[in-house]
């Protein structure tokens, strides 16, 4: 796994260092990530969405992007995430999930790739006509590969689990991969300063084709076809007695009907990488790069005196720092 990880990083990087002539940027985001699947929510029915938002099982995501602009509106953009997922039947509080008593947590390594548009951009945020700073609003949708490998523990409440790995123990009778596709889309905002610095937030819904990111998808099995420890891990009821059926051998543990979707709430910052030889190039070092030093030199001659930049000693220093301008 570490090799892919790294194979796919080199690729990365040796496309940003391609591409860098062109409207090219990089950057990182961070934030924040929710999970919507069988554990988790309210005592009752999962209700989706915001109806199953516990807070304290949010978990912090993060990652780097490349990003291309093909057109004024439109870009192409690719990046390596790493999402956290969790979620603990017993902050249900009460009722069926409380009593079903399982809890997982899921590292995920994501690959995507994602088209953007521009909808609406205002060119001169705070209208102070020095148009340095602009604001777009964007929407995107997209594709994603990842790897992910769902845990559990037979510890609620404690503040250090045992964690342990669940596919291979097929809990449910059932195997599954641990490599998944998603569907990523969503809206974000960007606002770019000084030119080249970009700071933005978005939001991330990942529709996923999977229903195993927590290992509960159907129905109990039964133990006597389990391993021991995939056994006690699959069952773990702690309801009243009279309930016990209802979480016995082909009962319901999961619905199989919804896969387990994962949103994000993230912010983010790049960096606009350029050639020099951008028309806009030499405007920019004689603004904020030229040292003052440098800006002007008396030359006289016959009487008659001249300014000048000493351009090609300042271009030996900066020969590999590139800008770029042009949006």
């Amino acid at each position: 796994m570490r090799y892919k990880l790294t194979l796919i990083i080199s690729i990365l990087f040796c496309s940003i260092k391609f591409n860098a002539q062109y409207n090219f940027e990089i950057g990182l985001n961070i934030g924040g990530t929710g999970y919507l699947g069988e554990i988790g929510g309210t005592s009752t029915e999962s209700k989706g969405f915001l109806g199953d938002l516990i807070l304290k099982e949010t978990n912090l995501t993060g990652g780097i992007f490349g990003k291309y602009r093909i057109s004024p509106k439109l870009f192409f953009s690719f990046g390596i995430n790493y999402v956290k997922i969790s979620g603990d039947d017993i902050n249900t509080g009460q009722g069926p999930r409380y009593w079903r008593n399982l809890r997982f947590q899921n590292t995920i390594y994501e690959f995507n790739t994602r088209a953007e548009y521009s909808f609406f951009k205002l060119n001169d945020l705070g209208g102070r006509g020095r148009y340095r700073t602009s604001l777009d609003l964007y929407g995107f949708i997209g594709i994603s590969g990842f790897y992910h490998n769902p845990k559990g523990s037979l510890t609620p409440g404690a503040p250090s689990k045992d964690w342990v790995e669940l596919q291979p123990l097929q809990t449910e009778g059932n195997s599954y991969s641990k490599l998944g596709i998603s569907t990523p889309y969503g809206l974000g905002l960007v606002i770019k300063t000084n030119t080249f610095y970009k700071f933005g937030f978005y939001f991330n819904y990942m529709k996923n084709y999977t229903d195993y990111l927590d290992d509960i998808s159907t129905v109990y099995a039964d133990p006597s076809s389990l391993d021991p420890p995939a056994a006690e891990l699959a069952n773990q009821f702690n309801g009243p007695e009279e309930q016990a059926n209802s979480f016995g051998i082909d009962q319901v543990r999961g619905n199989p009907s919804n896969f387990d979707d994962i949103f994000m709430l993230n912010v983010s910052f790049s960096k606009l990488i350029s050639s020099k030889n951008n028309i806009y190039y030499a405007d920019y070092l004689m603004k904020y790069k030229i040292p003052k030093k440098l800006k002007k030199k008396r030359n006289y001659s016959g009487g008659k005196r001249t300014n000048y930049y000493q351009m090609n000693q300042f271009k030996k220093k900066k020969t590999r720092k590139t800008k770029k301008a042009k949006f």
